[in-house]
Formats: C-alpha cells, structure tokens, sequence
C-alpha cells in the first residue's frame, strides 16, 4: 500500500480506496479483513456521500465478511441514499425545464454535470447540491423563477450582503425537507481568485448533453478537470471533499483519452499548475487513480522531493477530522502556502481564506489577547506536529500496523 494512505487510520484508508477503479479491490478486501471501526467508517462515508458507493465495493467485496447488524445498516442507507438521487435528478429537471422554458440558458456544473458524462448514471455520482451555471444578466431572474419551484431561500442563514463577490447568489434549500440545496452561479470562483478560467471560457467551449428530452450544456472535460483540481486545492485547502475529488478525478480520467499535453498547458496558462499538482498526486497516493508520471513531473512545484513527500504527508493528515491534522490554523496555512506557492504561481495577495464566510466571521470576534492566547496554547502542538512531519521514514504509520 502506498505510503501516503498509510498515514491514515484503517477507516479512512476503506473510504478512500473505494473512490478509485477495480484495482483497488486487492488493499480493500486486506482492510475488510482487519479490525474496522465501522461506525466511524460510517460517519466518514456519510459526510462524502459515500454510503452508495461504499455499499457497492462491500458488496463486490463479500458483504457476508461483514457483522450482519453492520450489512442490515448499509443495505438501508444505500436504499435511502438511491431514493434521494431519484428525487434530487426529479427536481434538477424540473429546475433546469422551467428556466429553459423561460428563454434561460443553462449550464450543469461539478457533480450533476459528471453524472451524466464521467458516470454511467447520476446515481453513480452521490451529492446532495445542484450547481447551475447561467449567464449574469438573467442571475436574478432565474433565481426568482426557481423560488416558484419548492426552492427557498433562507435570508437569516445566507444574507445576500455576503454574496456581493461571490460565484453564486446566496443557496437556496428544498422547501419539501428533502435537505437538497441549490447554488445559482453567475461564474467558476469568487471574487478576487487568481485563476485565469473564467465562464466566458466555460460557455465557449461547453458541450450538448440531452437532458430529459431537452439541451443542456455541461463544460468541457479538461476544463472541468482543472476546476476540479482549482476547487479542491485552492477553494477547499485541500481539506475537505477528497473523497468525491478523487472518485471524480478517476471518472474522468479512467478511459485513458485524456489529452493530458492539452492539460498540462491549460493548468500553466490558468496559474493552477500546483493545484492540478497536489489534486493529482493525492488522488495517485491515495485512492490510486491512474495519472501519468510524466503529467506529475511537468507540474511539478520547484521543491526538493524530501520537502514535497512531507508536505503530502500533511495534506494527507488534513483530509479527514478523524485524522491527526495540524493542530494549528497558522501552521496550516503556511505549509498550505509552501505547496501552492502563491506568490510563484501569480496569485498575487488573495488567499482562500480571505473569502471565506467563516474566516470574516472570526476576524470580526479576535482580539489580539485571544490571538495571543491561542498562539502560546498551539505552539508546543505546532512544534509536535513539524516535528513529526520532518521524521516520518517511509513505512511508518501514526494509527499502528499497517493491515
């Protein structure tokens, strides 16, 4: 098993491996087989939206290897998850049919676009959002025709002030309960991103899709790759929604005709050559994605390979809130800053975190004897945590032996 994923506890090395292809089946079948805290890997699967898929290699696997109490909850989650996709792809249709009867122009984007091009079926693709590109001077229209459609906006949660220079107008939530949401979105990124993709780019090149009898667009697959590369590693800090990442990374990359020499020159003229770096590499590591060495070496960041490997040790440990991450929100951004290289790759003076809702918010409340304060109680855990990061030797796992 690759180093990389053995930094990860047992239960998150099952959840990630099951984002990538069949020849995953031998570690996991090696994981089934080891002691698994299966509520946790539960707990996992369900925040990535997970459970479906997972069910499915357990099932590949031999669910009768698993404690029949553990089998009877996964069947019912799996079955809730199905009866969800069903209802979320009813009101994507509905949505996307009632703007374009109003003259609006559509585009699918992220987890409903792959459903229904990297993926068989959309079910194949679990989500619980609906992404909708549509041109800015019809945003406001088409927001107020999808409020006649069971979308409801909640304006305490997301008040439309912080939505000034943001990608999207403020989400709007199935008003039936179902917990789906919905973000109208007028670009690719927020307001002050570096990246050179725009949705002029996106419209240009998009693609016919036949949506319920009706055309839709959906992007093109390289710039689909490199926004998912760009949101994973920049938008997301690459700390959060890896494991949909790496799955969507393999759906669109397993048929082996990515013309890879496109990409490579799309992620330099974008600014995301470290994004696409980091996205690619992890998504290599760790759920074993097929990507080309010499796509990684012609993106490769100008560090020595020491540096990078634990850099990439960090970026792994930060993937999962059951994982031993960093104990410091300083710490992490810096060594987030040393991989991305902002300042080398033309980024100029915006961070991820400048936009980011909760990052004002907590600006707003800290006040320098509370920035002291938590500086001096995460200094020794920071200096642990470096520490630990300079002498992980290849072979050795923070979570025991590996399976």
């Amino acid at each position: 098993m690759p180093v990389p994923c053995s930094l990860l506890s047992r239960e998150a090395q099952l959840l990630v491996l099951t984002a990538g292809g069949p020849a995953n089946e031998a570690p996991l079948r090696r994981l089934l087989a080891s002691q698994l805290n299966w509520p946790t890997v539960g707990a996992m699967a369900r925040a990535e939206r997970a459970t479906p898929i997972v069910w499915q290699w357990l099932q590949r696997l031999g669910a009768d290897c698993l404690p029949v109490e553990v089998a009877t909850v996964w069947r019912k989650l799996a079955m809730v998850s199905e009866f969800e996709s069903l209802r979320l792809e009813q009101r994507l249709h509905e949505s996307v049919a009632a703007l374009a009867t109003r003259g609006i122009e559509v585009m699918l984007l992220k987890g409903s676009a792959l459903a229904y091009t990297a993926y068989a079926a959309f079910a194949e693709r679990p989500m619980g959002d609906l992404d909708l590109l549509v041109h800015p001077e019809q945003a406001r229209e088409a927001w107020s025709i999808l409020q006649t459609l069971g979308w409801t906006w909640p304006a305490t949660r997301w008040p439309a002030e912080r939505y000034t220079v943001h990608q999207h107008l403020p989400p709007l939530v199935d008003a039936h309960g179902q917990g789906f949401r919905l973000e109208l979105h007028t670009d690719l990124l927020p307001g002050g991103q570096p990246f050179r993709l725009s949705a002029d780019t996106l419209w240009r090149d998009a693609q016919p899709i036949c949506l319920d009898g009706r055309t839709t667009l959906v992007p093109d697959p390289l710039q689909h790759l490199l926004h998912l590369c760009v949101h994973f590693a920049w938008s997301h800090q690459m700390q959060w929604a890896s494991w949909r990442t790496f799955r969507d990374v393999q759906a669109l990359t397993r048929r082996g005709d990515i013309p890879w020499a496109t990409f490579v020159d799309l992620a330099r003229d974008s600014r995301a050559t470290t994004c696409c770096f980091w996205t690619l590499r992890l998504a290599r590591d760790l759920a074993r994605v097929t990507v080309p060495n010499d796509v990684l070496r012609a993106l490769h960041p100008p560090l020595p390979e020491f540096l990078l490997d634990r850099l990439e040790h960090h970026y792994v440990l930060e993937l999962f809130p059951t994982e031993n991450s960093c104990p410091s929100v300083k710490l992490g951004r810096w060594l987030w800053e040393v991989g991305i290289a902002p300042r080398r790759s033309e980024h100029g003076a915006g961070r991820p975190w400048q936009v980011s809702h909760g990052w004002c918010e907590s600006v707003a409340a800290d006040t320098w004897p509370r920035r002291l304060l938590n500086r001096a109680r995460h200094i020794g855990a920071s200096l642990g945590y470096v520490g630990r990061l300079l002498r992980q030797e290849l072979g050795e796992c923070p979570h025991g032996p590996r399976p």
